[in-house]
């Protein structure tokens, strides 16, 4: 499918559910500006106790206050954000193939101590194989700024002019190499949301798998949203384009996965009312 038939069939699964769908993302932005606030609130708090508190690295993990915030927020987004934002995500699957997503919400809901451990990993582990890939950027990175900028007042040899070289060249070729990565697990969040059990790291050698050869096609459906850029920037705008944009990288999914994709969330559901509604007429 082209770009433009990817948005024509995203305005199609958006008709008629407009209202849903922005009532999402303000729920969504809601949610992140509500810790935002925290944040704040607690550096007020603290500040009128007379306790030192900053979000600066070298407080963060240089004092004990600063790692136990840390450990904190990483609680929370392993336990709070994590499965809001993948029950949004799973919502948002419902409304693109066109289901009641009332029910996957209460499934969801209801069995979030069987599913964290998925969602947690199915969140947390491509993020950590892309800071995995990322990692050897920062040695090109750091080379770039000793040899061009830290060295600049001294007379520059011909091995540190062959470094600051080597060090541009290897930071622009691991720039691709991590971007190309990073496409090629795009699809992960996609596997995991139409498969809740499957296991994480399956989702992640699939999406590869799939994604081989897609790169370039992906990079131009991100290019053909750029012109709305400047719209984005705005709060209201971004409402309306954003919902766009997942319904058509939704419909890319669903082009690139073909017959993978494969909804196994109604049949789930099914056998948990089954089993539930047995238990409760047990209890009777």
């Amino acid at each position: 499918m082209s770009n433009k038939e990817l948005k024509k069939q995203a305005y199609t699964r958006l008709n008629g559910r407009w209202g849903t769908v922005s009532a999402l993302m303000l729920f969504k932005l809601a949610f992140l500006m509500a810790f935002v606030v925290a944040e704040l609130l607690l550096y007020e708090i603290l500040k009128r106790m007379d306790i030192q508190y900053s979000l600066y690295p070298s407080y963060m993990f240089g004092t004990h206050l600063g790692r136990f915030m840390i450990c904190v927020r990483l609680l929370l987004i392993c336990v709070l954000f994590l499965p809001e934002f993948f029950i949004l995500h799973r919502i948002m699957t419902d409304i693109y193939l066109g289901r009641n997503f009332v029910e996957t919400r209460t499934y969801i809901q209801y069995n979030v101590r069987r599913l964290l451990p998925k969602i947690v990993g199915g969140t947390l582990l491509p993020l950590f194989l892309r800071l995995f890939v990322l990692s050897p950027l920062g040695l090109g990175i750091y080379g770039i700024y000793y040899w061009g900028w830290k060295r600049s007042g001294d007379s520059l040899t011909t091995l540190g002019l062959f470094i600051f070289m080597i060090s541009i060249g290897f930071t622009i070729v691991w720039a691709g190499v991590f971007v190309h990565y990073s496409i090629s697990l795009k699809l992960t969040k996609y596997i995991l949301a139409l498969n809740p059990r499957a296991n994480v790291f399956d989702a992640c050698d699939l999406s590869v798998r799939l994604m081989e050869g897609q790169h370039m096609r992906y990079i131009g459906f991100l290019a053909s949203f750029i012109k709305f850029l400047p719209l984005a920037v705005l709060i209201y705008p971004a409402l309306a384009i954003e919902p766009v944009f997942r319904m058509s990288e939704m419909a890319f999914a669903q082009d690139v996965m073909g017959n993978y994709w494969q909804d196994k969330m109604p049949a789930m559901i099914h056998r948990w009312r089954k089993y539930a509604d047995r238990a409760e007429n047990d209890e009777q």
